[in-house]
């Protein structure tokens, strides 16, 4: 684990470098990476009370490593906002402190921190003005902070899916598998597969619900159409259109252009039902095979209640699931219709306006 440690810390000190060149003001860079500077200095004397076993069991521990996974997943999301700087570089700052006071043993430890904290506050303003000068675009700084971005959320992925990724290399000296290093591989895999859709089950679910909620909003503002309908009126996007239609002189031209811009603003409003007929049973899906696999190891341990528990789980995200994609569908059918009839409407009424120009020029 210590090598991913070390390349989520590298790859955290590229991604604040990238982060910072894409600020305009550079003074704003100084600034940042001065106060990181002082806050490794401060903290030096924290730093030389530590041991180092003190710091690879934090390594070694399960929870640690997960809270660590979480923060990180957070903060590389939150990179995405414009003027945030990314708060990853604090921890990796003082675990390269901790790493050199180790290291250089017999050196003055606030000498050491001093100098440190000038070398960060120095270095790596220069760092990214120099990153300005090789990649003068903004848009590929930009891209290659998000690759940079991806490659953090994996390796925290992975830090969070340690528990389940612990490997006996004991097994190396058993004598009769001949294939045991391809198992360890498709091992390390599966289980790096299993911690990815645990980590997938929570979005999914906040999805359903966003969903659901939408699609109970859709199914009001429907109903809401079909009483007007009923009292003898178009939609609203007719009636918008055949406004306009009436409101400018009679124009071939711009009768057309207002029909197909009725159909493309129609379509827009049919495929919010179109997305909720498509999303509702896949993420319905999602959710009850994330769930499946919980309950079966609940079946094969006898937690009958964590058993239960989960299918709790999958039954209610295929019922909500399968509710979205119901009402998505009944409602893309029935304003498919209505559309269908409102932009027949419109054409016809254009046709008729352009018959009363041709009537009005043969009189003139």
């Amino acid at each position: 684990m210590e090598i991913i440690v070390d390349i989520l810390i590298l790859f955290v000190v590229v991604q604040s470098v990238l982060r910072l060149s894409l600020w305009p003001a550079g003074w704003m860079r100084w600034l940042f990476y001065a106060i990181v500077g002082v806050a490794v200095w401060i903290v030096t004397g924290i730093a030389a009370g530590l041991s180092k076993l003190q710091v690879e069991g934090w390594l070694h521990t399960t929870a640690v490593l997960q809270d660590v996974a979480v923060v990180c997943l957070l903060d590389a999301l939150l990179c995405r906002l414009r003027w945030y700087p990314g708060l990853l570089f604090l921890p990796v700052a003082f675990y390269v402190l901790c790493q050199l006071l180790f290291t250089m043993t017999g050196t003055d430890f606030h000498t050491l921190g001093l100098i440190l904290g000038i070398t960060i506050a120095m270095v790596f303003p220069l760092l990214a003005k120099a990153l300005i000068w090789l990649l003068p675009i903004r848009a590929d700084r930009a891209m290659f902070h998000l690759a940079v971005t991806i490659i953090i959320c994996l390796a925290c992925l992975v830090l969070a899916s340690h528990s389940t990724l612990h490997i006996s290399y004991s097994a190396f000296h058993t004598p009769h598998s001949t294939f045991y290093i391809p198992q360890i591989i498709m091992d390390y895999i599966s289980k790096l597969l299993f911690g990815i859709a645990n980590i997938l089950l929570i979005p999914d679910i906040l999805l359903l619900i966003i969903f659901f909620i939408r699609s109970l909003i859709l199914l009001v503002t429907t109903y809401m159409q079909y009483v007007a309908r009923r009292g003898g009126g178009g939609s609203s996007i007719y009636a918008k259109y055949s406004n306009m239609l009436i409101g400018h002189e009679p124009d071939e031209a711009y009768a057309d252009y207002l029909c197909a811009q009725m159909e493309a603003e129609a379509a827009k409003d049919v495929n919010l039902s179109r997305l909720l007929t498509k999303l509702g049973p896949v993420l319905g899906l999602i959710g009850t095979l994330i769930s499946m696999s919980p309950a079966l190891v609940g079946l094969s341990t006898g937690d009958i209640s964590g058993m239960a528990y989960n299918m709790q789980v999958v039954f209610s995200a295929t019922v909500v699931g399968l509710v979205i994609s119901v009402v998505g569908l009944f409602t893309q059918q029935l304003k498919s219709r209505w559309y269908q009839q409102d932009i027949s409407r419109l054409e016809y009424a254009a046709s008729q306006y352009m018959k009363g120009k041709k009537v009005y020029e043969k009189e003139a």
